[in-house]
């Protein structure tokens, strides 16, 4: 079935396409939120352990983002260069990140290196399935506006994931664990995980039509597949690609950095652990409502400078937390949504931005790369992840970290210095590269669009 030139995405198209990052967002955020923790305290893997293993598996996973991206940019099955893709890697996304909350009978090491292959071999599967599901907005997007639609729709749906997210998970471990932890996670993911594929399966469905088997596409040398030394190119030649992925690097560092420390933040320094649902409920439904006042906020004051308030802000906020002291939980969860409710502009903009590059790579090199850059719009996340884990295992370790003693003044001085210093520091990066080196427009990227639409 072919694609109608004129053909538009539909209410339901958008919203399917954007209820794959609620089902998608709901079984991640177990990981990013609570996988160091589960290492440390119930896997009961040391945190210096626990940081190497996370930080090799992060970078397999790291690794794996241009591969898979390339491979959907070279290879198109029966169902479509990027539908194929939804359709066969949830499942097996789905049966690995299962695995990886288990908790079986053996030594560290072995504990160790059995959890950390399933965590890479996850995320492949993982990386398989989001990159096309990131590409497939240049698909069913023909203008900056509506890939600009997709995008916020897309955020709104994981911005409300993370309101079911921070009122269910631990809830739903409690309920299913009965006092056993492991056991309430792995029920817990179960499900998550099962709705991860659901969400997936259901957007393979809504786009039919848009992205088809086109036996006469030529995926090779000569047609729409690029080399290892093109991708390569496309990267480090195009400075507006290269520049929001630096800046996107640094802003999921800070985001994630943020999130590992939170469950050491709450029950160290607060002293109390199931306020982290209270935490993370009051980001989530600033995150939410500031990825529906985005659009307005876009609109007023332009994409960059948008995206330079959101990253700006959190310096100003982890700064105040700082000075205050960083032990009082009423400050510390009223800044964090404030920056939240800020911060959903620039999240809301991602993969428009990330099109818009491709455009520009286009023009540039005359080669479409559309698929790989898209895929490259999760690097930053696998980069921040990478980071994040390895920062707080080896900040915990240098303090003395260990789960089996008390609290110790040192020991909550040194968490509080970790999740302000994180984004504060990356913030001010942030703002300083973007603001220089950032130069596509609107009018610029309607420009290349109408010169690339000539060239074809």
């Amino acid at each position: 079935m072919k694609q109608e030139a004129s053909k538009k995405v539909t209410s339901k198209l958008i919203n399917s396409y954007g209820f794959v990052s609620f089902a998608f967002n709901l079984m991640m955020m177990v990981a990013v939120t609570y996988y160091a923790y589960f290492l440390t305290d119930v896997a009961v893997i040391n945190a210096a352990l626990m940081g190497t293993i996370l930080l090799i598996a992060r970078i397999c996973d790291m690794i794996s983002v241009p591969i898979t991206g390339g491979i959907i940019q070279s290879v198109q099955l029966k169902w479509g260069q990027y539908r194929s893709w939804i359709l066969l890697a949830p499942p097996f996304t789905c049966l690995f990140f299962i695995l990886m909350f288990t908790n079986p009978d053996f030594d560290p090491i072995t504990k160790g290196i059995f959890l950390g292959t399933c965590y890479v071999i996850a995320h492949i599967c993982v990386n398989f399935a989001f990159n096309a599901h990131a590409g497939l907005i240049a698909v069913l997007g023909k203008t900056p506006q509506e890939r600009m639609t997709l995008s916020q729709r897309n955020v709104q749906f994981m911005m409300a994931s993370s309101i079911v997210f921070s009122l269910t998970c631990m809830p739903l471990v409690e309920f299913f664990g009965k006092g056993d932890q492991g056991r309430g996670f792995l029920f817990t993911v179960v499900i998550f995980a099962i709705i991860q594929v659901l969400g997936y399966w259901n957007l393979f469905r809504q786009s039919e039509g848009y992205d088809y088997y086109d036996p006469n596409k030529k995926m090779g040398k000569g047609g729409i597949g690029i080399s290892p030394a093109e991708m390569f190119q496309q990267l480090f030649t195009n400075s507006q690609l290269l520049t929001l992925f630096t800046v996107s690097t640094l802003q999921a560092l800070s985001m994630f950095g943020i999130s590992a420390l939170l469950s050491y933040y709450y029950k160290y320094v607060i002293g109390n652990l199931d306020m982290i649902s209270i935490h993370l409920f009051g980001t989530a439904v600033c995150s939410f409502i500031g990825s529906l006042i985005a659009p307005y906020i876009i609109r007023k004051l332009g994409k960059k400078n948008t995206y330079l308030l959101t990253t700006i802000v959190n310096v100003i906020v982890f700064t105040i937390v700082r000075l205050t002291g960083g032990r009082n939980p009423v400050i510390f969860i009223s800044l964090a949504s404030l920056g939240a409710l800020i911060g959903a502009s620039g999240m809301a903009m991602g993969a428009a931005l990330y099109s818009d590059t491709a455009e520009y790579g286009k023009w540039k090199t005359g080669k479409d790369a559309t698929a790989f850059i898209m895929s490259m719009s999760a690097m930053p996340t696998k980069i921040g992840v990478a980071l994040s884990g390895a920062v707080v295992g080896y900040g915990l370790a240098a303090v003395g970290y260990d789960p089996t003693v008390g609290t110790t003044p040192e020991l909550v001085n040194s968490i509080v210095d970790l999740t302000t210093s994180i984004p504060i520091i990356c913030g001010v990066i942030s703002f300083i590269l973007f603001a220089m080196f950032y130069k596509l427009t609107d009018e610029k990227v309607m420009e290349v669009m109408g010169l690339n639409t000539q060239n074809e």
